[in-house]
């Protein structure tokens, strides 16, 4: 008589191997449909063609019963798709800086991926966000290294004990253009193109209704602004 028992090793194992995809009621409907189709199987020998056909096995729980059924099956193998193999996205570089600063690089990193998934609101304000960071710490910083309140004033807020917004910061260095002759329209070209990001990311930043597009952050010429700081930090 043929046994109709599933043996409990097997149903774990097939478990396993639909990774958790398919309920222990969806696999036992499964088996009974693959032993009506081959009238002889046991409810082992399909849980065995069941796995075969995923490119894996029970044979080491199979009984000689069950053995003796599947004489007469040829099993094919159907590759499954899983739902866990993703094809990665190539990045789309638009920012990159020579700099040993591994946070930096990080910063730089985030902006790659934010664009290439297409987070352009998202882009757009970590572009001025690392603006901010390169003209305090790469530019204003080194020109201005001196710990007298004069100095700091160019990039430091002592009223709320903090650095200074993007806003101040690009007045600031404007206004200081002077003290980086022979530099001194160089200052002025990064200022220049990096008003873009002045009040635009304000806008993005605070309002609920503005969604950058892809063509708002192309026409930023960002990569030129990380070129002319890096002329301009290395002549410091």
């Amino acid at each position: 008589m043929r046994k109709t028992e599933l043996d409990p090793r097997i149903l774990g194992r097939l478990i396993k191997i639909t990774e958790g995809e398919m309920t222990e009621h969806s696999i036992r409907t499964t088996l009974s449909k693959i032993r009506r189709e081959h009238g002889s199987l046991t409810l082992n020998a399909a849980a065995h063609v069941f796995a075969r056909k995923r490119g894996r096995s029970v044979a080491r729980w199979l009984k000689p019963e069950d053995r003796e059924t599947l004489k007469t099956i040829k099993i094919e193998k159907v590759k499954i798709p899983s739902t866990k193999t993703r094809q990665k996205k190539k990045i789309i570089k638009i920012a990159s800086y020579e700099t040993d600063d591994k946070l930096l690089l990080k910063h730089i990193v985030e902006i790659n991926k934010a664009y290439t998934c297409g987070c352009y609101t998202a882009t757009f304000i970590l572009c001025r966000k690392l603006l901010e960071n390169l003209i305090t710490h790469h530019i204003l910083r080194k020109k201005y290294p001196k710990r007298k309140k004069h100095h700091k004033e160019k990039y430091f807020d002592f009223s709320r004990g903090r650095y200074l917004n993007f806003n101040r910061l690009l007045d600031n260095l404007r206004d200081s253009s002077n003290d980086f002759i022979p530099e001194q329209r160089l200052v002025q070209r990064i200022c220049q193109l990096a008003e873009g990001f002045k009040e635009t990311a304000n806008e993005m930043t605070h309002s609920l209704y503005h969604i950058a597009k892809k063509r708002e952050i192309d026409k930023k010429d960002f990569q030129e602004i990380l070129d002319l700081i890096k002329r301009l930090e290395n002549h410091l």
